[in-house]
């Protein structure tokens, strides 16, 4: 149960059809909040939708993170929509798995556009309406704990999605994008916070990674065991909710322990 309280807030949640979207998209609904949803694929955002019950407080756009035009009129039809948007959410992330010496440069340009780009202009475009409209603002980045730490590749004995050295340069970068915009977003005259959160390993609910690196990765974790996808919410939640009123420019590592050993 989070009780943070958003209701009433517009909340702009890029990758609203993935695992982490659609979880923070019902805890959202259920905080009696409006949500702009965001994802490539207009069918997908429709299926999850049917699938969850979203209703009319939910705003359903096909949309092209790496591309500016695609973003400015998602926003504006979020605004015209609901009038304001009060916190963006970019959770929209891509990642490549094979190994390191087999990566090509489309791979590589992908990730990297969609993760690091991707995030910069959702983050541009975001700080341009606080700033036209003087509305007050937050945005959380979603990062990874890989941004911090290296995967140990003694886990990943029955898994052929190894995580890769761009998906960690990337999520390193909004890391880094997150403590930036924290400052320079005051600076050039916007109000608002802009934080971040890493996860840890989060278990796949609909396809469970396999045993073998589930109980290697709890091995490795002080909680032992991997996360689930709801106990991402809270922390989210706080970081845009009044309850967080004077933290900025903070990533809030979410592992279980991984990264204090």
């Amino acid at each position: 149960m989070n009780n943070y309280d958003i209701e009433g807030s517009v909340i702009l949640i890029t990758g609203a059809s993935g695992q982490l979207g659609q979880c923070l998209v019902n805890e959202v609904i259920k905080a009696k909040a409006k949500v702009i949803c965001l994802d490539l694929s207009l069918a997908s955002l429709k299926s999850v939708s049917k699938k969850n019950g979203w209703d009319d407080n939910v705003l359903l756009c096909s949309s092209d993170i790496t591309n500016e035009d695609s973003i400015k009129e998602s926003i504006r039809l979020g605004i015209e929509k609901f009038g304001k948007i009060d916190s963006l959410i970019n959770n929209a992330g891509v990642s490549v798995f094979n190994s390191w010496d087999e990566r090509t440069e489309y791979e590589f340009d992908w990730v990297t556009s969609v993760n690091l780009k991707g995030t910069f202009l959702c983050i541009k475009h975001y700080l341009k309406y606080l700033i036209d409209s003087n509305h007050s603002g937050s945005i959380l980045n979603v990062a990874s704990f890989y941004g911090v730490i290296s995967p140990d590749p003694r886990i990943y004995t029955d898994l052929k999605r190894r995580n890769s050295e761009v998906y960690g340069a990337t999520k390193a970068g909004i890391i880094q994008m997150t403590k930036y915009f924290a400052v320079n977003g005051v600076m050039d005259g916007a109000k608002v916070r802009v934080n971040a959160i890493a996860p840890g390993g989060i278990r796949n609910q609909t396809e469970p990674q396999g045993e073998d690196f589930q109980k290697l990765y709890s091995e490795r974790c002080p909680l032992k065991r991997m996360a689930e996808v709801e106990e991402m919410i809270g922390p989210i939640l706080f970081l845009i909710s009044p309850d967080s009123s004077y933290i900025n420019g903070q990533t809030l590592v979410v592992d279980g322990g991984m990264t204090a050993w």
